[in-house]
């Protein structure tokens, strides 16, 4: 008999893994539906093998009927939305597919949920809702919401169709919502609709802001392809298998912001912080918990100077670096205020940037680079 059944989207990739490995350990039945693909053949290998540690169902999160099916067969107590796409850049230049991939698709996959009797739903937001506006100080949840990408307005019109606007949930004056047109979902208007397009779902958005580590134990790491992300950047530069001066320096975009070292501030939070969150969240809405938005950081924020020196640390090898323009939509600084996440879930992380980085060398070491 299925022990705690749970529907993951997106259980294949990067966070999805780890949480369905911790969620396991924790009593739960992850049951991944994923796509796998579009990515590179060396992605979709890894995601596959990841994901058939549990049972994998391959399916569109868009596909109505087929959620209904699974639905029906496996009866989840909860279901986790991490399936998304999560480049800034590409955003920008592609918002008609970040609308359709991180908007109009988990629609789909919520309106099915609410349909097939599903009650709690965890839904994989981000620190990008606060983009527009964030400066040095730590970011709290009642804050103004203003994406600066259609990647952080696109989880934002999810988390306000899902819960309505409210104290958590307080776009910015003059914030407009571009989805392309589509016969549904329409999209949600600046204010957000007076409550959830979806009655009887229950959901807790976790505003994630830099995801970050691994669990090499149990072969899991951040597999991409192409890499945006700067931890698994600076590795291959750290850890490239060519000599020393042939390795690709990496590039640091940008080093001009308005803080301490004139590059980007951002928060770093282990994915096994990550996924604990997930399994709190999860009992948090079982136990009655209502509808929601946390933050998951660390509380502090590191530089990207800040991190090149902490893998130099770990790696104990030094690797060059260049400076080249900012990256479209991106904040000089991002930190969690993490207060919320103690009080809602009793959470807070258990593990630093030195233990991230180190983590992340050892998944590295074992896999290398493409």
């Amino acid at each position: 008999m299925q022990n705690k059944p749970i529907i993951v989207a997106g259980g294949a990739g990067y966070i999805g893994s780890h949480f369905c490995h911790v969620a396991a350990e924790r009593g739960f039945t992850p049951i991944v539906v994923d796509s796998i693909h579009p990515c590179s053949q060396r992605v979709a290998a890894y995601r596959g093998a990841a994901a058939r540690r549990h049972r994998l169902e391959v399916a569109d999160i868009a596909d109505e009927a087929r959620i209904a099916e699974l639905l029906a067969h496996y009866r989840p107590l909860a279901a986790v939305c991490f399936a998304a796409l999560i480049d800034v850049a590409e955003s920008v230049a592609r918002p008609d597919l970040y609308w359709d991939r991180n908007y109009t698709r988990p629609m789909r996959f919520f309106r099915a949920l609410a349909a097939g009797g599903v009650r709690h739903l965890v839904f994989s937001s981000t620190a990008a809702v606060y983009a527009g506006t964030a400066g040095t100080a730590a970011l709290a949840e009642d804050g103004p919401l203003d994406p600066a990408s259609p990647y952080g307005l696109s989880k934002l019109a999810c988390e306000l169709m899902l819960q309505g606007a409210g104290e958590s949930h307080r776009p910015a004056p003059g914030l407009r919502f571009g989805a392309p047109e589509a016969d549904w979902p329409p999209p949600p208007s600046a204010s957000g609709p007076a409550g959830s397009a979806f009655p009887g779902l229950a959901s807790l958005a976790l505003r994630y802001f830099n995801a970050s580590g691994a669990h090499p134990e149990a072969d899991l790491g951040e597999v991409h392809d192409p890499e945006t992300h700067l931890i698994p950047r600076a590795l291959a530069a750290a850890l490239g298998r060519r000599p020393r001066e042939g390795r690709a320096a990496l590039t640091v975009n940008g080093d001009d912001y308005p803080t301490p070292d004139g590059t980007c501030v951002r928060d770093y939070v282990h994915v096994l912080d990550l996924a604990d969150a997930h399994v709190a969240a999860i009992e948090y809405l079982l136990d009655g918990g209502r509808s929601d938005a946390v933050n998951l950081g660390s509380g502090s924020g590191c530089s990207i100077r800040q991190v090149v020196s902490a893998i130099e640390r770990v790696t104990g090898d030094g690797f060059a670096t260049r400076t080249g323009p900012r990256r479209p939509g991106d904040a000089a600084s991002l930190v969690a205020d993490i207060a919320k996440a103690g009080r809602l879930l009793g959470w807070r992380p258990r593990r630093g940037l030195e233990e991230i980085v180190a983590s992340a060398a050892a998944f590295h070491r074992r896999h290398g680079f493409a």
